[in-house]
């Protein structure tokens, strides 16, 4: 892992890309970014999309896909990520009607190991991105601890948050270190020092950024992905972020 394996989740640019994804692309290129991981496809068709990503030199990491659409539109899910280049499909999110009991969570957990597996054969990986509510307590346990235990690692990597990880009260360093070797993804998000429900450009805030990068090289990072989910200024945010991590990772 070294400065060129920076993206960007384009949720952080959603304001832009709803109305001008192709143009929303060409700028994050000339801000520096070559790679990114997408939350839908905003105003464009997924070719149009990736022939701006060829014409501009930029990286499809991945793609941020809903539960329901790996169950009701799985095949063409697929053929989208794979038309876009995507070497992960990643779930970002799963509803309380998943998650509100020790039985419900166990089988969220067979659920991905099956996906993962259908995944895999379709030539790509599958990974389960985090919020906070994965370590609320469920009956002497937490989601996050059955997925853990309960999830194949061949099948289902993982894709950590920081700033969710921060926000429940948890070591991020410690949490990337217990991951090593499942964790090919960390989501770069910092916490503000002002407001600690608040996210902040990469470097700004208040996470051990040296201490958690040095975390993700050992334990197998492959992709820091920027993000914010309420950027004050989207694109000098998101360049301040990628200006912080390119100086950090040269250190």
């Amino acid at each position: 892992m070294n400065e060129h394996n920076i993206g960007l989740q384009l949720y952080t640019v959603r304001e832009l890309t709803a109305q001008d994804m192709l143009g929303t692309l060409e700028r994050l290129a000339a801000i520096g970014y070559r790679a990114v991981e997408f939350a839908g496809y905003g105003n464009a068709g997924v070719r149009d999309v990736r022939a701006a990503l060829d014409a501009h030199g930029i990286t499809a990491v991945g793609a941020h896909v809903a539960l329901d659409n790996f169950e009701s539109r799985f095949e063409q899910t697929i053929d989208e990520l794979q038309t876009l280049g995507c070497r992960y499909a990643i779930v970002p999110w799963v509803g309380e009607e998943r998650r509100g009991s020790l039985a419900e969570a166990r089988r969220l957990a067979e659920q991905l190991n099956r996906l993962g597996e259908q995944v895999r054969a379709a030539g790509l990986r599958f990974a389960y991105h985090n919020h906070a509510f994965e370590f609320d307590p469920i009956d002497g346990t937490s989601l996050w601890e059955v997925l853990l235990r309960e999830t194949d690692p061949d099948l289902v990597a993982l894709e950590l948050d920081v700033f969710w990880a921060r926000y429940a009260g948890f070591d991020p360093v410690a949490m990337i270190e217990q991951l090593t070797g499942r964790l090919p993804l960390l989501h770069a998000k910092d916490i503000s020092r002002d407001d600690p429900q608040a996210d902040a450009p990469v470097g700004d805030g208040s996470l051990p950024w040296p201490r958690m990068l040095e975390a993700a090289k050992s334990a197998g990072v492959e992709w820091l992905i920027v993000e914010q989910d309420r950027p004050r200024d989207a694109l000098s945010d998101v360049e301040r972020s990628l200006r912080n991590l390119q100086a950090m990772l040269r250190c």
